[in-house]
């Protein structure tokens, strides 16, 4: 069964950092804003954007699961950062936004906005992603202001959670879409990983 051999290879990618990689820190400077003489920043919250791969995968020639983020829980805040989410419970056909944001006072580095997962539970937190090669990404830093930070959409359907991923690998659904509970995780904070769990139902 695709799913037990996508289990299996879930220890392969843990510790994985592919793509071309960086000791440059993107700096995600607020746009400023005039008041009288002063510039006041701004924060900013980048999106992830909606654009689905061009190609399909194909599901029955052992594709790899994207296996992070899949330990039995995480929290919702770490290293001044905060996940949240747009609602608790989405209904399949609509949309639901994921947003990591700065909570604390200084700017502070962050991974880039790719290094995202979503998990179902189901005997343990299964991956919904599949990448058609080993899953990496990019050692990309950036720094966020309080208030900055990093923000995906989805529609809850197949095709709505598939995202291309810049450079780094394109995320593809094999499986259908089932009512059950969810993860998204973000692990883009060094050692650690957020994360915000929600309910998809039927119409």
């Amino acid at each position: 069964m695709r799913r037990r051999q996508a289990l299996a290879l879930v220890t392969g990618s843990l510790s994985l950092v592919a793509g071309c990689s960086s000791d440059t820190t993107t700096d995600l400077t607020p746009t400023p804003s005039k008041t009288g003489t002063e510039m006041t920043p701004e924060s900013q919250i980048r999106e992830l954007p909606m654009t689905t791969p061009p190609d399909p995968i194909d599901c029955d020639d052992d594709p790899r699961p994207v296996s992070r983020a899949a330990g039995d829980s995480y929290p919702d805040r770490a290293n001044g950062f905060e996940l949240t989410a747009s609602k608790g419970v989405v209904t399949i056909g609509e949309r639901i936004t994921f947003t990591v944001t700065n909570i604390g006072d200084n700017p502070r580095g962050i991974g880039e906005k790719y290094k995202y997962n979503i998990l179902r539970q189901h005997d343990g937190w299964e991956p919904i992603y599949f990448t058609e090669s080993q899953a990496g990404w990019t050692d990309l830093g950036v720094r966020v202001y309080p208030g900055g930070g990093f923000r995906w959409t989805f529609t809850a359907t197949n095709d709505g959670l598939e995202r291309q991923n810049g450079y780094n690998p394109a995320y593809h659904v094999c499986s259908a879409l089932e009512p059950g509970e969810y993860r998204f995780a973000f692990f883009g904070l060094g050692g650690s990983t957020i994360s915000t769990t929600f309910m998809i139902t039927d119409a």
